[in-house]
């Protein structure tokens, strides 16, 4: 092999490497690089193993191969390649795209070729071609003619119209009805960030399976879209619960409203909250009425009837006069097994504010809205199973709120200031659930989002120091399930 053909590799080596430390350190990044769509954490730890991975193990044959004059290892360098340059044809000709994918097919052609020109420099003058090299050569070709082939055939009408007939059955007949089964308490978190933005996180939604019902409490802006997108049978949405009337915990109830009605709800929506939801519940109603009116119209009274549509307010006033320690707690709703108690909350200025316990058949849940550090909290949610808290990381809004100023927008600065005073910390929610008895505590409504693992961990820096018990840190999907007559609490995913 040349010297010009070994420095051809071995630079060839050094841009997989670093591909491939790049997943490894900064999988998000590379995604963007590479136009991926937003992953989520789980799509940003399969990419930072397995593309990291591929491309740190390409780099360890190229530059070894390169090195020590290993045909063995050029080969397997080169096999690789062609794997990832059939794919990258593949994909040209079933979906196109051919000058976006230009710059990568270039690269990958360029390092099979040079490699195959080493792989050749290396052959002894008298080796004779072997039988077996021979297959292996014609096996990598017919991969590469089926690959072909295939990418021919979806990109013919008839093709493309049989994958997507299969791909809607697939996707109507997708159902989590399952999750109603009335065998255990269940939990999903359809949203778990706060007001600043996540590509992976809807705002403030948390659902409740209980006795073959579900209870949402908190619609945040794009929380009916996860519930869409999970196949959960809305129309079994019996109601919703409002912790306060921020707008991340309001936004989408318009579209719950809505969806739930088009799949079937049998009747108006009830919406539960402290004084001040009959104004939220009025507005939301009177911002949908046109669009209601042109459903029935257009669907008629049999699909999309004007009698269950609306939302209807039930405010939930706590016994007894208001008092500064905010130490009141309030029947909800009494359903067969299920009591919903409402849980008075210091989010000041915010009045009213409330968080939530469900007890279901001896299992139990809390969840807290928005909250200080709050004494009376402790005491309502007692040996409660499983605890859903907010939680605001300081020291990184700290770091916002400097960061803003030093880029001279005052107003943000001030905003990240004033909010770091009616949040509680990860440590703090730990110290009440720790206070509380709860077997397990997750955070969600999480402040700012940390949509990578360096900011998860970050996050929840203290939290093991601070918790004595189990804690998780949710999720877009984290599913929680309390099977009756047991302890147990099951981390999962909602089915998808």
């Amino acid at each position: 092999m040349t010297q010009a053909l070994r420095w051809l590799v071995g630079l060839y080596g050094l841009l997989f490497a670093l591909l491939g430390l790049a997943g490894w350190a900064a999988p998000e990044r590379l995604a963007e690089r590479l136009g991926l769509a937003t992953l989520t954490t789980a799509g940003l730890a399969s990419l930072r193993a397995d593309l990291g991975g591929l491309f740190v193990g390409l780099a360890v044959l190229c530059l070894a191969g390169a090195i020590l004059r290993r045909r063995g290892l050029l080969a397997a360098a080169l096999i690789v390649l062609a794997a990832i340059l059939a794919g990258r044809l593949l994909g040209v000709v079933a979906d196109g795209g051919l000058a976006e994918t230009a710059a990568s097919l270039a690269v990958e052609a360029s390092a099979v070729a040079v490699l195959a020109l080493a792989l050749r420099a290396l052959r002894p003058a008298d080796e004779t071609p072997r039988p077996r090299r021979r297959a292996l050569v014609l096996a990598g070709a017919g991969l590469l003619a089926v690959a072909l082939g295939v990418g021919t055939a979806a990109s013919v009408p008839a093709v493309q119209q049989h994958a997507f007939e299969a791909a809607a059955r697939r996707q109507i007949g997708r159902s989590n009805a399952a999750l109603l089964n009335d065998d255990a308490l269940r939990v999903a978190v359809c949203g778990s960030s706060a007001p600043l933005p996540s590509p992976d996180r809807a705002k403030a939604c948390v659902a409740v399976f209980a006795g073959g019902k579900i209870y949402v409490v908190d619609v945040g802006p794009e929380s009916v879209e996860r519930l869409m997108q999970w196949g959960v049978p809305l129309s079994q949405v019996a109601g919703v619960l409002i912790t306060h009337f921020h707008s991340d915990h309001i936004g989408d109830l318009g579209e719950l409203n809505l969806q739930t009605w088009a799949q079937g709800r049998p009747a108006p929506l009830p919406v539960y909250g402290g004084p001040g939801v009959e104004q939220v519940v009025a507005g939301f109603n009177q911002a949908y009425r046109l669009d209601q009116g042109y459903r029935t119209a257009h669907h008629g009274e049999a699909n999309m009837p004007a009698a269950t549509w609306a939302l209807v307010p039930r405010p939930v006033a706590l016994p007894g006069p208001a008092t500064p320690a905010k130490g009141r707690t309030g029947l909800v709703l009494k359903d067969g097994d299920l009591t919903i108690t409402a849980i008075e909350v210091e989010h000041a200025p915010i009045e009213p504010a409330y968080a939530y316990r469900f007890d279901y058949k001896g299992r139990s849940v809390v969840i807290t809205g928005d909250t200080r550090a709050h004494a009376p909290l402790i005491a309502a949610s007692r040996g409660a199973d499983l605890m859903l808290s907010e939680a605001l990381a300081r020291p990184m809004i700290e770091t916002l709120e400097q960061a803003s100023a030093e880029a001279g927008r005052p107003r943000v600065s001030a905003i990240m200031h004033d909010i770091q005073s009616y949040h509680v910390s990860p440590a703090e929610a730990a110290d009440i659930a720790d206070a509380a008895g709860v077997r397990l505590l997750v955070l969600y409504h999480l402040l700012p989002a940390p949509d990578n693992a360096l900011a998860r961990r970050v996050f929840v820096r203290d939290l093991d120091r601070a918790r004595d018990g189990a804690w998780r840190l949710a999720d877009d999907g984290s599913l929680y399930t309390l099977p009756l007559g047991s302890t147990q609490v099951r981390v999962g995913r909602v089915p998808r």
